[in-house]
């Protein structure tokens, strides 16, 4: 086959006719065509009336005024007759409505942003919740907000030390924390095996030590809820001490967001006001340093060890949006009798699950005016569908800021007043997917602040994601409306994840009997769920936290498991793919250009996302066919020709033109493709 053409454009067009009809019909896997939608069409129907009509009008001209008046009523037919032909997409979207089912909203990006401080006397710094810092982009300066208050300290990190075993190992860390990556507590951590952390400063960090940690586990550990229960290891109990002179002071945690060291985030710790500088046995430093230890008191990491590759101070995390407080709504035309009330923010898109309101109660009762009114906190909900009268519950609709109450049936009536209800804060942000900030980009205070010197984002950090489609969330709802909000069938576990709270899941797998911890058998009474986050600008196949695993878990097994049934959430697991092809490039166009086209074309094909046939992400166990791979190749502007296809899976190189199957489970994850031209050497 080598030099030959054995797949070309003209083989891959479509021919037309009855057999490829312009809109898809139900076989095709697309919404059903009503009528013929174009002008056409139109016009033939008139044409055929004209005889039982008009039957003297026997020889229609091109340049009389009835031809004219034809054509011209067919040009105007034809937008009434496509939106016709959208009615059973409409009827779709207005049932899922009714039936509670809503777009996902865009998701803000965040960001762990890095203060450094001057105090004149050393002592720590107050950066309360809120302060802004911008980060420039492409589409101008994007807006990071503190998300809750930092005692930034003047003090440095200048030693790091292992205990493991009983037995210190000094490393020398840089200025811009550990030099390398190394495990935190050794190569085997057990109990009694510790960290410690010597700060540099002229005085002693108060009331809050943070630190921000980079944490590489490695892939996470599958999640698993419901069922019965059974035994399991003791996860890791870590103990913090500060070193004061020569004797322990506890420092207990405020606030940790590592799961214990077992993922990357922030620790906050409560610190005593006296912290004096001391050493630890067996460590020899030039200064007197003020030490930080942490250790594990019980409990085990597991395998693989945890990784630490970074380490920062003043660190908190930060999200791209804005706050705004104590806003009274704007009301908007009731809905008639009965309805509830809706009303709207002054600004949008807003964050989901940022918005708290409150109400001021009805003063009807107090005629004389005596009693001073009451608020009370009303929470914001998916759907006020499923909440009685006595709940005070509200949706929002994130993209355009509006605000719905319920009517008095389902969901609380608002009580009558003017300016009575208040949003006490929401915040404003989210989208920009893709957007993937490196590492210092976040280098713009916009808050003004005494003594903060320079803020940044030591870390690279992910964008936001945008808001659902309308195709998707249409596909997600036919399967919401299915399960009826209980699992029983395993795709009802795909779908029902994606409703998790606090999880990130961009798509989800049920499949019965699956347990990793059980390769190649099928458990009776288990139930496995394949979570795949959003992508990510790090050329990796996305994986879930472990929060998100635990959160997919915990709320398929509380809400729509039956009883018995264990629930095993679990990163999906990706086979390698790269392409490699020779093509015949259209030589009156750019090079470059059609090679890239061809490549774009090739990894989203594969990309379990947003490939497939239809869009919406490669198929699990979907077999990679070298045909589908051509049509793609021929269908990107430039490519005459596709003379050579080889598939590389995991690194296994296989024979030109040949199909491969994949696990019934599994995702594939697109390598950067290999194109040649014809004519250049391989």
């Amino acid at each position: 086959m080598t030099g030959t053409v054995w797949w070309e454009r003209a083989a891959s067009e479509p021919r037309g006719g009855d057999g490829d009809p312009a809109v898809p019909g139900p076989a095709a896997g697309g919404a059903p065509e009503l009528t013929d939608a174009t002008r056409e069409a139109v016009r033939a129907a008139l044409r055929a009336r004209i005889a039982g009509y008009t039957p003297e009008w026997t020889d229609p001209d091109r340049r009389d005024a009835g031809v004219a008046l034809v054509r011209l009523f067919g040009l105007q037919a034809e937008p009434v007759l496509a939106r016709a032909n959208r009615l059973p997409e409409k009827i779709l979207a207005e049932h899922l409505a009714t039936a509670g089912v809503r777009r996902r909203p865009a998701g803000a990006a965040a960001a762990l942003l890095e203060f450094t401080v001057t105090p004149p006397d050393g002592r720590s710094v107050l950066v309360p919740a809120g302060f802004q810092s911008a980060a420039s982009g492409p589409s101008g300066q994007t807006v990071y907000e503190t998300d809750h208050d930092l005692y930034a300290t003047p003090a440095t990190l200048a030693a790091l030390a292992v205990e493991e075993g009983g037995t210190l190992h000094v490393l020398a860390p840089g200025p811009a924390g550990p030099s390398r990556p190394f495990p935190p507590f050794g190569g085997d951590p057990r109990p009694g095996d510790a960290l410690w952390i010597g700060l540099a400063g002229t005085a002693a960090p108060h009331p809050r030590l943070t630190l921000g940690l980079v944490l590489d586990a490695g892939p996470p550990a599958p999640a698993e809820s419901g069922g019965p229960p059974r035994p399991s290891p003791a996860a890791p109990l870590l103990r913090w001490d500060v070193l004061d002179g020569a004797r322990l002071v506890p420092a207990e945690p405020t606030r940790d967001t590592t799961a214990g060291l077992r993922s990357s985030g922030t620790v906050e710790l409560a610190v005593p006001r006296t912290w004096a500088p001391g050493t630890p046995p067996g460590v020899r430093t030039r200064q007197a340093l003020r030490w930080l230890r942490v250790r594990i008191a019980h409990g085990a990491f597991g395998t693989p060890a945890p990784v630490l590759t970074g380490l920062r101070l003043n660190t908190v995390p930060a999200t791209a949006a804005r706050t705004v407080r104590d806003e009274p709504l704007q009301p908007l035309q009731d809905t008639g009798a009965g309805g509830g009330r809706r009303m709207r923010l002054s600004q949008a898109p807003v964050v989901a699950g940022s918005v708290e309101i409150e109400v001021d109660d009805d003063p009807g009762a107090d005629v004389f005016g005596t009693t001073a009114g009451a608020a009370t906190r009303w929470r914001e909900v998916e759907s006020l569908a499923g909440h009685g009268a006595d709940d005070r519950v509200f949706t929002v609709d994130h993209e355009t800021g509006e605000v719905a109450f319920g009517d008095g049936v389902h969901g609380a009536a608002v009580p009558p007043g003017f300016r009575n209800v208040r949003a006490v804060r929401y915040r404003v942000g989210g989208g920009g997917a893709g957007t993937a900030l490196r590492a210092g980009a976040v280098n713009a205070p916009v808050t003004a602040l005494p003594y903060v010197s320079a803020v940044t984002n030591p870390f690279p950090a992910p964008g936001g994601t945008g808001a659902e489609p309308d195709a998707d969330a249409a596909r997600r709802g036919i399967g919401e409306l299915r399960a009826r909000g209980r699992a029983v069938a395993p795709a009802d576990y795909g779908v029902l994840a994606l409703r998790a709270p606090g999880a990130s899941v961009a798509r989800a797998r049920g499949v019965p009997g699956l347990h990793p911890d059980h390769p190649g058998a099928r458990i009776p009474g288990v139930v496995g769920v394949l979570v795949v986050p959003p992508g990510d600008d790090t050329g990796e196949p996305p994986l879930p936290t472990a929060a998100t695993l635990r959160a997919v878990a915990d709320h398929l097994a509380r809400e729509a498991a039956p009883a018995g049934v264990t629930v095993v959430a679990a990163p999906a697991t990706y086979r390698r793919v790269a392409v490699e092809a020779r093509l015949t490039l259209d030589p009156g166009l750019d090079r470059a250009a059609v090679l890239a086209g061809a490549r774009d074309a090739v990894r989203t094909h594969l990309d379990p996302l947003r490939g497939g046939d239809g869009g919406e992400g490669w198929p699990f166990g979907g077999a990679l066919r070298h045909t589908s791979l051509v049509r793609r190749l021929l269908a990107a502007d430039g490519v005459l020709a596709v003379s050579r296809l080889t598939l590389t899976v995991d690194g296994v190189r296989l024979p030109p033109c040949t199909d491969h199957a994949i696990g019934p489970d599994d995702l594939v994850w697109p390598e950067p493709p290999l194109l040649v031209p014809d004519g250049d050497r391989p």
